[in-house]
């Protein structure tokens, strides 16, 4: 266990933001470090499959409790949350650990890996400092685009349409004032509902507006405990009350941050100026879980094809798909690790095959 939790801590001058972090220097020169961020309900410990594998292949390991989450601080104003906030803190820890500059201890430079929420601060950061870093990883939710709005409205109808169920209907409820509390209040539910053994359950109870909320009202832990999935242990669910406690108001304030779109306004005004990169122009691997009920195969590889130059066919993307539910790198830890080797060791030409059988 004490390998997998944060080692190390860094306060932001700027901000004075404290974040936590696993932390381990690369064993080969030659291998690069792998910034993993991790999403909602999470912190750092998503990533347990990966950190020990990748440690052992002489790989360095950078993963964060992002803001809001785990060990890192809480900060309770939403603006702390813009991308372009969050980005540069980020850019504090990597300086402040001598990486992925000229300055840098190693060669191997760093790759960035993240997952839900995570890749919207990955796309601020390929946006706005793609020098820093050699190739992204992109898991079940795609890039980002800078300078557009969230359009919740227009996806849920859409979705409901096509798929029978609003995707994104779950947003209108996180990013309420009540909704920290009520998650905390029902903390061990909402834990199972999370990690689902089946992920087609989201389309039911998770998704729809409304949907989450009436589970939680009349739904208990132990009615609720079946549902669980088999990857996860009583000591994972043990963790995250510890790093929760009964306190979910911080991380929504992510998901309010995304519903009113704020900080497009500058990245609007920051690409007219040429500060910030419309599209990503070195190599990025998407993978799409094919049975995520809140971010589709194609929805992904809408937003991938649109955020790196040339898409699908200009050599710099490899879109990959897996047959999981949300939490690819947790219900098929080792399938997601070959697959982030040979990205690794590779980069996209690994996956030229895979990317047109991929293609939707």
């Amino acid at each position: 266990m004490p390998l997998l939790l944060p080692n190390k801590t860094y306060t932001i001058p700027s901000t004075g933001h404290t974040y936590a972090y696993v932390r381990y220097p690369s064993s080969d020169s030659l291998r690069p470090t792998l910034l993993f961020l991790h999403g909602f309900p999470s912190t750092s410990y998503d990533w347990r499959f990966q950190i020990p594998h990748f440690r052992s292949l002489g790989y360095g390991i950078l993963a964060l409790d992002l803001l809001g989450y785990g060990g890192t601080s809480r900060p309770t104003d939403v603006r702390c949350y813009l991308g372009i906030e969050m980005s540069k803190e980020i850019i504090a820890i990597l300086d402040h650990e001598r990486l992925g500059s000229k300055e840098e201890t190693g060669s191997g430079g760093v790759v960035a890996i993240a997952h839900d929420w995570g890749t919207y601060l990955l796309s601020q950061l390929a946006s706005r400092y793609q020098e820093r870093f050699e190739k992204f990883v992109f898991m079940s939710v795609p890039f980002t685009i800078p300078g557009r709005r969230t359009d919740v409205e227009t996806v849920n109808q859409t979705t409901k349409k096509k798929f029978g169920y609003d995707m994104m209907g779950y947003f209108l409820f996180l990013s309420t004032p009540r909704a920290g509390r009520v998650l905390g209040e029902n903390w061990e539910t909402f834990f199972n509902l999370t990690y689902p053994a089946d992920p087609a359950l989201w389309k039911t109870y998770f998704a729809p507006e409304g949907a989450m909320e009436t589970f939680l009202a009349t739904n208990s832990p132990s009615s609720s405990s079946s549902l669980l999935a088999s990857y996860i242990t009583e000591e994972d669910k043990a963790h995250h009350h510890a790093d929760f406690e009964s306190d979910y108001r911080t991380p929504c304030l992510w998901y309010v941050r995304g519903i009113d779109s704020l900080g497009v306004e500058e990245e609007k005004a920051s690409i007219k100026k040429g500060n910030i990169l419309e599209k990503i122009g070195k190599a990025t691997l998407m993978i799409a879980t094919i049975n995520d009920a809140v971010c589709s195969p194609e929805r992904a590889r809408i937003g991938m094809q649109a955020g790196v130059e040339g898409g699908l066919t200009g050599g710099k993307l490899a879109f990959v798909t897996v047959e999981s539910g949300h939490w690819v790198m947790l219900e098929c830890a080792d399938q997601t690790n070959r697959i982030l080797e040979e990205f690794f060791e590779e980069g996209v030409k690994a996956f030229d095959k895979r990317v047109i059988k991929s293609s939707l």
